[in-house]
Order: C-alpha cells, then structure tokens, then sequence
C-alpha cells in the first residue's frame, strides 16, 4: 500500500524504520549452515523486520512476497538503470577504470555495459520478458534433459571408479557450464572457456571493493572475450539458426518487436552467469544436506520419483541465494510499518522459506505431507527467468547421482563459502562412497563434520538486544522532548541572569584589561598570546559551557588565529578535577545500594574534563570498568550560561567577518543542544549504541566501543569496560609509523563519512583524548555525549554536498548547503556560484600579489554577508573533526599525498554505497565518478601539481595567513 508523508503523520500507530531502536537490532556471526537456521529461528521470534549492520532486512515470508510483487518496490539493479534514463545518459566504467588506471597500468580503458531484465524495471522489463518468456518454457527446457543425465553420468563414473572424491571441484562446479552451453548452441570444445570466464566474472561480485579493483585488468579481459564470441554467435544464428535457445532469442518477436544485438549479447551473458554459479551451489548444498540425513536419502533411493520434492525442500531449506535488494520507489506500508520512498531494504529469500515452515518445522524433510513453499526463485515480475532450466539441472543431476550412488558419509569437514548476503554453498565437499545404505544413526564422521543441522549458537556470535532497543526508542523520545524545548530556554531574553552575567563580564573584563596593561610591556610577538592564555583560563573559571566553546575554538585551524587556537586546545583534557567528597556524593545520590556492588573505586580521576570525570573500579564479578561522573551542580550553571550566550549572540552578528560566518545564534543553539544532551548520560548510552551499529556495518574495520553496564547508568553516572591501549595523543607522542597513520586516518575518514551522509549519525567530538589506539591496532572511541544527527532532508542535503565535493560537482555542493541553511531558501544558486567564482579552475590564490590578495578576500566576505551566509551547525561539528584529524596527520606524517588519499577515500565510499547513493539523490554514481577539482580549488593548487602533502598544505596554510595578519580584519572589510 502506498501512502503520503502526510499519511504517514495522520496514522500514530505506524512505525517508521527509519526512527532509531523502531525495529529490532541483529548482528549474527556464525561459522557454518547449522549455526545460521539456529539464528534465523531465533531472529524470526524478533518479527517480520529487524535492523542489521546493512540494513533493514525483511524475513518474513508473506512481507517479502509482498514486496516482490509490489512494482513500486523496484531492484537495486534497476534503480540504476532507471535513474540513469532520467538523465539520458547510461551507465559508464570508463572513468572507473581510467582511475584504476593509475594504481594498476594494465588495467584497460573501455568496457561495455548493457541492460538485461535483471537491470530494468517497468515497461522495459515486461517487453524484455514478452520476448524471451516463450524461450524458457519447462517444454523447452525438457529437450534437454537426456543431456544432462548423460552429462552427470560421465562426470560421476570417475567418481564412483575411486570410491570418492571432493564434490565440488569433480562434481559440482563442472556440471552446469557444459549444460548451459549445449543449451545456447555453444560448441562442445569451447565450454571450458565459458567456464573460465564465467568465474573470472563472478569475482566482479566480490563485496570486498579493494579486491575487485585489483582484478579489474582480469575481470573486464574477460568480460571483452566472452562478449566477442557472443556477438559472433549472434552474428551466425542470424544468418542460419540452429536448435538451439540462441536461435529462439534471435528470433524472438512480440507484435514486430525484436531483441537488438545488445538485448541479445546480455540476455546470453545473464543466462551464463546467473545459471551457472547458483546452479552448482545449489548442488552441492543439496549433497551437503543429504549427506547429514542418510535415512532420507535412501528413501530417495527407494523412492526416485521423490527427487523433485528433494529439490525444492533444498531450494526452502539451503537456498544458495540467500537475499535480494529492494528500493521504495514510493512511500510504502507494509503490516503497520512504513518506509520512507528512498528506503533500501534486503529480503532474506532464504529466511523467509524456513520461517514459513515453522508451523511444520524448519527441519530437512523431503517426506513433508504437502511441500512448504519457498522463495529461492523470487516472485514477482522478477520472478528467476529460467527456474524451470535450475529445476531441470538439480532433478536430473541428483536423479543420477541416487542412482549410481548407493550410500555416501563425509570424510572431512565441509567448506562453506563466506557467509555472505548473495550466493553462497560449499566450496568443499569431500565423500566417501559406501556400498550400503548406512544405518539411521548418523556416523561418529558424520557428527563431527556435519554443518546442515542445527546447532547451537553463542551468545557472543548473535547480538540481538530488546533491552538496548528499547533504550535507544525511549532515548530518541527524550531527544525530542528536549529538543523542543530549546528555542523557549535559548529565546533572547530581555534581562539575563544577572548574577552571571556580572561574574561573566567580571572574568573576561579582568582578563582583557590585565592584558591591556601588559601588552605595551611585552614583545609584539606574544602580545596576542597574552590574551589568549588570559581569555582561556577565564573560560575555564566560567565552566563547562565556555569550555566547549574553546573545545569548539580548539578544532578551527584556519578560521581562527593559530595562536588562539593552541591556546584552547589546552581546554581539551586539562580540566581540573572535583573533589573526591563531591563527586562520592553524586555516586551515593545516583546508585544508592547498588554503589556496594563496585570494589576498587579510585578516588584520584584518570581523566577530567568540562562535564565529568572518570574514575576506574571494579565490579563483583571482578571485571575492570570506569565511571563517567557527572560534576555536581552543573545543570543550573548551563543553563544560566545559555542564557547569557543567548543574549549576548544576537549583538555579535555581522559585527566581525568570523562571527557573521559562524551564525553565534546558531552557534549558542548548537551548544544548547549538545550540552543539554551530554547532561543526560541515558542519551549518551543511545548515542554509543547506535554509533556502534553504525561502525559495526564495516566489516573489514575494526573498532573498540566501551560496553556500558545498563543497570548502573542514570542520567549522571555510566559504568562501563574499558577501552585498551593508549590515547591518540599518548600514540602521537610515541611516535607511530607513516604506513600505520595513513590507516588510522582512512578509518577514521570512513568511519564519519558513512556515519554522516549515510547512517545519520556520527561521533562528533574527536579530539586526543576521546580516541584511543590498542596494541592489535583497534582504532578505541570514549565519549558519546556529543554526537552528530542528520535526519531526513537534512542528512540528504549533507549527502548533496559530500557527493558533490567528490564529484567536483559545484551545484550539487551549493544545493546541499543551502538546503542545510548555509544560504536564504530563496537564494539563486546559479547567481552565488557565479559571483563567488565557485566553478574557477587551475587558480592559485598564492600567485595574487598582496593587494590581489586583500582586494579578493575583501570581496568575498562582502559578497558572502550580503548574501546572508551561515555555517550550519551540522556542519560545524562534522568540520571540527575534520580538522581534528587534519591536525594529527599533519604531525603523523606530514609527507602523505593528499590528492591520493582523497581520490582512495572516495572511490571507497561510492565502491561501497554508489547504489545507496544513487536511490537518494536521483542520480548514479561510483568510484568513476570521483573528481579531485574541487579538492584543487579548496587546497588552491594548480591541474599541474600531481601531488600535495600534509606539510605543503601547511605552509601553504601560513602563506595566506601571513598576508591576513599584515592586514586587520577590520580593514579587509572596510
């Protein structure tokens, strides 16, 4: 069913997937097939729907048919395809490979990419299946099947004359390739070469990007050769068809409408493609599962006419495809939850054909009273084109392996493919032959190497908490109660409150007239050093909103003075400490008895910062935690701060270039915000579990979070385990290696890129000592309280931007921006790309001479005042980490080349979400569209500079920052 937004608010039992803790969180980990049935009998009892590391995925049965018959639900493969046409323009590699290009030189330039009914949708794919529906009929599919008999025959008569053999390789993997062939007219003597390219193909699908781009040179080599003889083929069934299902293709109509060359050439190369690979994984899933139920295979023995129903109890019980992707082309309710359009969700094909057999269990039973269904072949519009033909194979192949094949028992254990979301089966399966049907107790060997049967799961390789869920549903509630209560709290005030406001005008007043009374006596040099050392150590008597407010200082290399922003950085983790009389009583206060429940308390903090300190101890059961502890008192004194800051905020606009830009009414909401939220450590807890998720989806990253212990955890106190190793700036002390830096970076970059423009929701105050490094290399995070949202719109807007900083894409960048409230909503885009030069190319401003220089910077805080710009608080925080991390590389290893690590951060991200990305901004995208333009034009270097390094940025950094200094900002400006 398919609803409106304004739908969707009028119906308040509806829950939207997309609210944080709506749907249960799984994360399952598991070793073989028996452990997954187990997972996916418990992960069933959780509902229809749960949350895991990639996303919603979809389990049950009914819901998954109804989506797979819903056309408003489109593939993952067809939205490309789609979107594409929406910008008349195809699909196009060659810039991905011109990139990989430059890392692997034999990579070639061209490839060629064609739709197939697997990539369109709509009216293109009905006249796709019109054309071909008649040449996949199980008639003719029949013809064809003494061939295969005779085929696995040949292929098990080595078997059986050895006693045994490793099914796979001997068995399995060369059955279907020669099947396919004879099917499409392919010369006998050539099948070995479709079986090479069939598997060099496949790797393409690969979910580890890296790897697939460094087989590229081999994957498109193969792609060229198949497709060649392809066309060939082609090229001689037109001019003298055979018996074959080439010939029915080429002359396939429907009302004079034929299949062109191109149609052609794909529809052979998916008939390959996707009937070989699943085709032998299925086979061998099928021997993987009879080999652990010996009863019932010599019920097949003794009943042939069983084989079918074998089949499709494997197809419900094993499927080698175990999931799909599908993408709300439209807002949708399904079951009273609603998915936003732009929703990608997975469909577990496999979960759902065991969670429709519960009712008669979910064991191997080929002796069922009537077959439970299953969704193997999909359903829908793109229900699988050639399931008869897969039907065919499987029948024919196990008919004759039962035939020949009096008994069997494993005599190692089976090798089972990564467990991936796509096609998966054995990838070793080694038997030996019996004589006899064997007894029905399954044998010592059997026991020992069987992975078909259900099996136990630990509680450590399933994660699937209604407690944590529940907690971050109800922290959400809170975040939104809260929220809204911040325009009344921060809303200009007539009066402030006086009292602070006189300590506040006390503190900083005596800072600057001490240091009016010292400047004329010291070297102009530190002169402005004086006040900064001054003005940072009133803040920090004022307390922790002021600290933040340096924190946030601390973080701005480029915006504000250097000198001021070594000064704040001081603020980061030299916060005195309370008392120990104090902080125990907010202890006692918080867990009352249950504080007799922690031994080993340390009176002295190991860290103390604007909020809280942390305290290490013990809990009974003897595991290491430390306690985060609130100051006391804090509450009312932010909130009288807040006050203050909004009163004063609203005088500053426009008064100096720096503090128009940065929007101080914006900037004291944001502060309001964060500060209100890191008030209430229950929010901080949701904070690091859905921070957790969000990391926890990389798979091939490894990050350390705190485990919080919910029973001890309030609003003002969290016990938690403790994160190894050192921190960041202990490590940058000690020295780490370049290779090892430029990793840490990647991670991180990744890490708050993903977290942003596709999770919503990032760490948002890195700093030294809030990111910690252990000895195996885990990259540790601490300190949740200040975390990064972007919900709905406006995590699409940031999306904009990101992709358009990628792309070199201007317009894209200044839409996001302005959509985030950088600029006016009636703002004309075209109008402020124009006058701020934003598209010019191949400039570097330190070619300008001085007044060049001053006249341009002039212009442009004019032009951007006049325009009404903002930074928006988003923004802000996502900017203050970077240039957190931009401060540590440049002293880990101020040689990386940056251009390079841009171009590799990026093409990673659009490897790993370009279908993501695609869906929610209109338009494709991947690792060929990535630009370095806009990352010259930022950096200011010309399109001859190859290369660009922490250290030559910097000096090109203090350049511009000298000619800044010979003139005041007043004086730009006036």
């Amino acid at each position: 069913m398919t609803i409106s937004k304004n739908l969707k608010s009028d119906s308040i039992d509806l829950i939207d997937i997309t609210d944080p803790g709506s749907i249960p969180y799984v994360d399952i980990s598991t070793s073989n097939f028996g452990e997954i049935l187990t997972a996916s009998q418990n992960v069933a009892k959780k509902g229809w729907v749960v949350m895991t590391p990639a996303g919603p995925l979809v389990i049950g049965y009914k819901q998954i048919k109804t989506i797979l018959r819903n056309p408003e639900w489109i593939s993952l493969l067809s939205s490309f395809s789609m979107l594409d046409q929406m910008e008349e323009r195809g699909p196009d590699l060659n810039k991905m490979l011109e990139q990989a290009q430059r890392i692997i030189p034999e990579v070639p330039s061209t490839v060629q990419m064609r739709p197939n009914v697997l990539s369109v949708e709509g009216e293109d794919h009905k006249r796709l299946r019109r054309l071909v529906n008649s040449s996949f009929t199980s008639g003719n599919t029949n013809r064809h099947r003494n061939f295969m008999r005779d085929h696995a025959m040949n292929l098990l008569h080595d078997i059986k004359e050895k006693g045994g053999a490793e099914m796979v390789s001997e068995f399995c993997r060369p059955y279907p390739v020669p099947v396919i062939c004879r099917i499409l007219g392919v010369n006998d003597a050539d099948w070995k070469l479709f079986d090479e390219w069939a598997d060099i193909i496949f790797s393409a699908l690969d979910a580890d990007v890296e790897s697939v781009i460094g087989r590229l040179s081999e994957i498109t080599r193969a792609q060229r050769e198949l497709d060649s003889y392809v066309q060939d083929l082609i090229s001689k069934r037109s001019v003298k068809p055979e018996d074959d299902l080439l010939s029915d293709l080429v002359q396939s109509h429907y009302n004079e409408d034929k299949l062109s060359h191109d149609e052609l050439s794909a529809m052979v190369e998916a008939i390959l493609l996707a009937g070989t690979d699943t085709t032998r994984n299925q086979l061998g899933a099928i021997l993987a599962v009879l080999a652990d139920h010996p009863d019932q295979y010599e019920a097949l023995r003794q009943d042939p006419s069983l084989v079918a129903a074998a089949v499709e109890e494997s197809l419900r019980y094993i499927s080698a495809v175990r999931t799909t992707g599908r993408l709300a082309s439209k807002d949708q309710i399904i079951d009273g939850f609603f998915f936003p359009a732009g929703s990608t969700v997975l469909l577990g094909l496999h979960a759902g054909g065991l969670s429709e057999a519960e009712h008669q269990g979910y064991e191997f039973n080929i002796l069922r009273e009537s077959g439970c269904p299953h969704l193997a072949f999909g359903s829908g519009a793109h229900h699988c084109l050639g399931a008869s033909l897969a039907r065919a194979e499987l029948q024919e192949a196990l008919s004759v392996f039962v035939e020949m094949v009096p008994a069997y028992e494993l005599v190692s254990p089976i090798s089972w493919k990564p467990l991936s979301m796509g096609i998966w089966g054995p990838s070793k399966l080694e038997i030996r032959i019996l004589e006899g049907p064997k007894s029905e107790n399954i044998s010592t060997l059997d026991e020992a190497f069987g992975s078909t049967l259900k099996q136990p799961v630990r509680d450590s390789e399933i994660t699937y908490s209604s407690e944590i869920d529940q907690w971050v549903r109800e922290a959400a509630e809170s975040r939104k109660s809260l929220r809204s209560s911040i325009p009344s709290l921060i809303r200009k005030p007539k009066f402030p409150p006086l009292g602070r406001l006189l300590v506040t005008v006390f503190r900083f007043g005596r800072a600057y007239i001490g240091w009016k009374l010292q400047s004329n006596k010291v070297n102009p040099d530190t002169r402005n050093k004086l006040l900064y050392e001054r003005l940072r150590r009133a803040a920090e008597l004022q307390g922790p909103t002021y600290v933040k407010l340096a924190q946030l200082i601390s973080a701005a290399e480029g915006v504000f003075p250097d000198a001021l922003v070594a000064e704040c950085k001081k603020c980061r983790d030299q916060v005195s400490p309370e008392s120990w009389k104090r902080i125990s009583k907010v202890l006692t206060q918080e867990l009352g008895p249950a504080l007799q429940e922690i031994y080993d308390l340390g009176q002295t903090p190991i860290a103390s910062a604007s909020i809280a300190q942390v305290h290490e101890a013990k809990l009974v059961d003897g595991s290491n935690v430390v306690i985060k502890i609130q100051r006391p008192g804090i509450r009312r004194k932010v909130t009288n701060d807040l006050k203050v800051m909004a009163w004063v905020a609203p005088k500053l606009v426009g008064k100096i270039p720096v503090t128009a830009l940065a929007n101080p009414p914006a900037l004291v909401e944001l502060f309001a915000e964060t500060i209100c939220e890191e008030l209430d450590f229950k929010l901080e807890v949701a904070n690091l579990f859905e921070i957790e998720r969000v990391l926890s989806a990389s798979q091939k990253q490894e990050w350390e979070i705190p485990n919080p212990v919910l029973d001890f955890t309030t609003e003002r106190i969290i016990v938690m385990s403790k994160v190894s190793g050192c921190s960041l700036g202990e490590a940058i002390t000690s020295g780490i290696k370049p290779e090892k830096s430029s990793a840490i970076f990647r991670q991180m970059v990744e890490g708050l890129l993903e977290g942003a423009v596709i999770h919503g929701v990032f760490h948002g105050d890195f700093h030294a000592g809030n990111v910690f490094l252990s000895p195996s290399g885990e990259i540790g995070l601490v300190d949740f309280g200040i975390t990064g949202r972007l919900e709905g719109e406006r995590r699409l807007a940031f999306l904009r931007y990101v992709v358009g900083l990628m792309t070199g894409d201007v317009e894209s960048q200044v839409v996001g921006i302005k959509d985030l409230g950088a600029f006016p909503v009636d703002s004309d885009i075209g109008l402020i790309i124009s006058e701020f030069q934003l598209e010019r190319n191949n400039f570097d401003p330190l070619d300008l001479s001085e007044e060049e220089f001053i006249d341009e910077f002039r212009s442009l805080i004019k032009g951007l005042l006049a325009e009404g710009a903002r930074i928006p608080k988003e923004l802000m925080l996502f900017v203050k980490n970077f240039a957190y991390l931009s401060s540590v590389m440049q002293e880990l290893d101020p040689e990386m080349d940056l251009l390079q690590e841009f171009l590799e951060v990026a093409s990673s991200f659009f490897g790993k979400n370009g279908v993501r990305v695609a869906t929610e901004i209109g338009f494709s995208l991947g690792a060929d569209d990535v630009s370095d333009i806009t990352f010259r034009r930022v950096a200011g270097i010309r399109d001859t500079v190859s290369t660009l390094t922490w250290k030559e940025l910097g000096e090109r950094r203090s350049s511009l920052l000298e000619r800044m200094d010979r003139r005041s900002i007043k004086k730009i400006i006036d």
